[in-house]
Parts: structure tokens; C-alpha cells; sequence
């Protein structure tokens, strides 16, 4: 997809996010289908599925978590991803088995984002599709699509750079694993910090507090959707399922650098959606009540649309993102670094140092943040050399160039420029060292070629200037000055 999007539009941004927009509005539509025909296996009337539906679909569509999914490029997978796993449920509740199980495949191929889908099968099985199949029938029927999770669980697993135990060890991962279904679900409810990026701890440990309250919220839940099995069998279902499609990303498997990302929140974030549809459905309320209901949803819903909004506007460049990741979390020092990476690039020289500093600061062996900071350190000075080399401030400009080549010796510019330099202010040796060191990096402008063979003339090496000079007309065929210093070296010789 990227390359056709590529090689139609090239690298423009409108492109890439209309696709990505259009994909999401897609997925908003077939939320709103989903929902319309599962709602149509239970005891709701027409007027109340629409309602499930359209509450589920809108949710969906405007919900601040979304965010990430559709504003970064990179996680266009996700939505193509979504799309074709929720053809594939639209095909499964019509009984469509053979283009169910084809979506399915295709949608692991896109992105392995819905892996626990075959278990969410038997879910639906049980509610609201109450199949009387006997159980042998079930679980062929299910084969491959469990065939197809398992081939891409483990493909996922070979393509991605898992975290060693090592790296993160396993009480941190149960940490991570099963604190997940509430992190995420604390997002949906109250999204007005979403960061960018949540980041691995450094040194990541087991914490008991958390983990010992998501056990208990977990088991809470879980006996509460047992007692309402049969009153609400929706509510054990969709928390079944819901911890199911968020399995695979809850944290057990760490990659990368985020203890927990937005994008993972795409594809369970479905099953909330629907859930909040049918309870919306499902209030029996009074004539004035239900307006103050109605009011109550559309002020909620507008609320997630100007979240959602302000969200989107973070997502605008990357040093407007990673200002917020670091707005977030001071102590993020992937945030503050890729933050200094993106001002420097903005040429905020001086913005960038203290980002790179700040990073330092928190991680003192950050190699990358070391190395930048020298380079854009040398720059800098490298740029303040030559501002005062054209005001005629050499002695300053040769203390600057200086400077710059202690940062980084290998800038070849900065080395020719500081030869030409010293030889204004008459220092001949230093100068030519400086420029026969360039001259020997490949520095092949004009004015050092002119220069270097100029003081080879002065220290008895005529040839060698005349072997320069010559490499300079050759490449600059139409500047006078080599062509003349050239004829005049080649005469004075013929006459000596």
C-alpha cells in the first residue's frame, strides 16, 4: 500500500493521511455494521440497534485514542488491518465461512493484529449467535482460523526483536501484562494525557501494588461477568474478547521501545466501542430523561471530538510531538532525544543542545545523544567561524574553526577553511598542513586549490602545485584564476 501510494503521489504527506483517514472512516463504517448485525441475534428492536450501532460506530470514529492509528503513517497496517478482520466477522454472522476465513488470513497478512480471533469465535458462538453446533463441528469449523492465528503468532514472533529476560525480566512482563486491559481501558475513559510514547522503564521490576490491584480488578470483573451470564451474557463476552485481541501486545512479549502504544488500543478498542453501543441501547429511560440522555451523549461526543482534535495537532511535526512526549514524562529520554534530533534538523542549534544535555542527564551513556551533540556543537561553532571570517575577524574565526575541529577533526570544510585562515593571517605552514590535510579528504573547491598550490610554490613543490592546478581546470574549466595561475606556473618553469 505505501509503495502504490509512493510511486502514485510520491512523498506527500496529504496523500499518505488522506489514506490513512479514509481507512479509518472505513472502519468507522464497518464498526456500524458489526454492531447492527450482532445486535440483530438479540431481543433489541430496530430503533435500539440503531442506536448501539450508531453510538458504537462514533465512538469509534472520534475517539482521542484513535490518534495515533491514523495520524502516523507508519501504522496504516492497523487500520487495513481492522478493515479486513471486521469483513471477516461480517462474513462470519452471515454465515459466510470460506470469505470469513479469507479476510481473516488476508487481515494477519496486513498486520498480525487480531491473533486471538479464533477464540473470540467461540465467544460469539456462545453470545449472541447461541449455536446449537455439536462441539466437534464447532472446533473444525474454527481450525483454520486457529491454523492461520498460530502461523502468524509465529511469524510476529520471528520478524520482531524481542526483549530478552534479561532486558526485561518476567515479573515485569506479568506487570505490563496485566495491568494492560485497565491502562487501556483508563485511556478510553479519560483521554487528556495520551503521550506519544510510553516508554520501557530503563530498568524494568515487578511492581506489586499494581499488579496485586489489576489481579483483583481482573478477578472482579470476570465474577461479575459470571453472575450476569445469563441476565447480560454481553458484558462476560466483550471482556472476554477484549482481553483476548489485547493479549498479544499487553506486554509479555516486549519489542521495541513502548512499555504500551494507542495503535495497540485499535483493534480491542473495537469491542469497547460496542459495548458502550448496546449499554446506550439498552437504557430504559422516560421521555425527559432520554433527552437529558441524548444531551449527556452528544456533549460527550463532541468532547472526545475536541480531544481528538488538540490530539491530532501533536502529531503535526515531529518537534511538536515529541515536545509533548517530553511535556508528559520529563523523564523520557527517547522523547527528549528524538526531540533534539528534530530541532537540529529545524536548525535550532541552540534548543538542541539542551534537549541533547537534558538527555544526558538521564542517561549518561546515551552513545547517540553524545555523538549528536558534538556534531551539532562543531557545527555551530563551524557556522560562527565563518560569519566572523567574512566580517574579517580572523584571529576569532581561527579560534572558532579551532574549536570545531576539537569536536569533530573529520569535518573536511571546517579543516580547508581554517587553512585559509591562517594564511590571511600570514601563518604559511599551518595554513598549508591545514589545507593539504583537506586537499587529502577530497576538498577540491576552487579557492583551496588555488591556495594549497600557492603555498607549495612557496615551500619548493612546483610540481605538485601544477599537478593541483591542472586537477582544477579539469573540473573547473571556466574560473580564471586557476587557469591563469596555472599558465603562469607552467611558464615560469619552461623558463627555468
Amino acid at each position: 500500500m505505501w509503495s502504490a501510494i509512493r510511486s502514485r503521489f510520491g512523498l506527500s504527506a496529504p496523500a499518505f493521511h488522506a489514506v490513512s483517514l479514509a481507512a479509518h472512516l472505513l472502519n468507522a463504517l464497518l464498526v456500524y455494521i458489526v454492531t447492527w448485525r450482532l445486535t440483530s441475534f438479540t431481543s433489541l428492536k430496530p430503533r435500539q440497534r440503531l442506536v448501539a450501532a450508531a453510538t458504537a460506530s462514533i465512538v469509534f470514529a472520534v475517539h482521542p485514542v484513535r490518534v495515533e492509528a491514523v495520524a502516523w503513517a507508519s501504522a496504516l497496517p492497523y487500520e487495513l488491518s481492522l478493515a479486513l478482520f471486521l469483513v471477516s466477522v461480517i462474513a462470519y454472522l452471515r454465515f459466510a465461512l470460506t470469505l470469513s476465513i479469507c479476510s481473516y488470513v488476508a487481515s494477519l497478512l496486513v498486520r498480525a493484529s487480531a491473533i486471538g480471533f479464533p477464540f473470540v469465535l467461540l465467544l460469539l458462538d456462545v453470545y449472541p449467535l447461541r449455536r446449537r453446533d455439536t462441539t466437534r463441528r464447532l472446533l473444525l469449523e474454527r481450525l483454520p482460523f486457529l491454523v492461520a492465528g498460530v502461523a502468524a503468532a509465529f511469524a510476529e514472533s520471528r520478524a520482531r526483536e524481542m526483549a530478552t529476560l534479561q532486558e526485561v525480566p518476567l515479573g515485569a512482563r506479568v506487570t505490563m501484562a496485566v495491568t494492560a486491559p485497565f491502562t487501556y481501558l483508563a485511556r478510553t475513559v479519560w483521554p487528556v494525557r495520551l503521550t506519544p510514547l510510553d516508554p520501557l522503564p530503563i530498568a524494568p521490576l515487578i511492581e506489586w501494588l499494581p499488579l496485586v490491584l489489576a489481579a483483583i480488578g481482573f478477578l472482579a470483573i470476570s465474577a461479575i461477568a459470571w453472575r450476569l451470564r445469563r441476565v447480560s451474557p454481553a458484558v462476560g463476552v466483550g471482556w472476554m474478547a477484549y482481553v483476548l485481541l489485547l493479549a498479544p501486545v499487553a506486554g509479555l512479549t516486549p519489542s521495541g521501545l513502548q512499555a504500551t502504544a494507542d495503535r495497540y488500543m485499535y483493534v480491542p478498542g473495537v469491542i469497547v466501542a460496542i459495548l458502550l453501543g448496546a449499554i446506550a441501547a439498552r437504557l430504559r429511560l422516560s421521555t425527559r430523561a432520554s433527552a437529558v440522555a441524548a444531551a449527556i451523549v452528544l456533549a460527550a461526543i463532541a468532547a472526545l471530538g475536541v480531544l481528538t482534535w488538540r490530539q491530532a495537532e501533536w502529531w503535526h511535526d515531529s518537534i511538536a510531538l515529541w515536545t509533548r512526549a517530553a511535556e508528559l514524562d520529563p523523564r523520557n529520554d527517547i522523547a527528549t532525544y528524538n526531540l533534539a534530533i528534530a530541532l537540529a534538523a529545524a536548525g535550532r542549534e541552540s534548543d538542541a543542545i539542551a534537549r541533547y544535555e537534558e538527555t544526558l542527564q538521564l542517561v549518561p551513556d546515551h552513545t547517540l545523544a553524545r555523538r549528536d551533540l558534538t556534531r551539532v556543537q562543531a557545527t555551530r561553532a563551524e557556522r560562527e567561524a565563518g560569519r566572523l571570517a567574512d566580517a574579517g575577524r580572523f584571529d576569532e574565526a581561527n579560534a572558532q574553526y579551532t574549536r570545531a575541529l576539537a569536536l569533530d577533526s573529520t569535518r573536511r570544510h571546517a579543516r580547508a577553511a581554517r587553512g585559509m585562515v591562517l594564511l590571511q593571517l600570514g601563518r604559511v605552514a599551518e595554513a598549508g598542513a591545514d589545507l593539504q590535510v583537506a586537499y587529502d579528504a577530497g576538498d577540491r573547491d576552487a579557492a583551496v586549490l588555488n591556495a594549497l598550490a600557492f603555498l607549495l610554490v612557496q615551500t619548493g613543490h612546483a610540481a605538485d602545485a601544477v599537478a593541483i592546478l591542472q586537477d582544477g581546470v579539469s573540473r573547473y574549466p571556466h574560473d580564471e584564476n586557476l587557469a591563469r595561475n596555472l599558465g603562469l606556473l607552467l611558464r615560469s618553469r619552461t623558463k627555468n
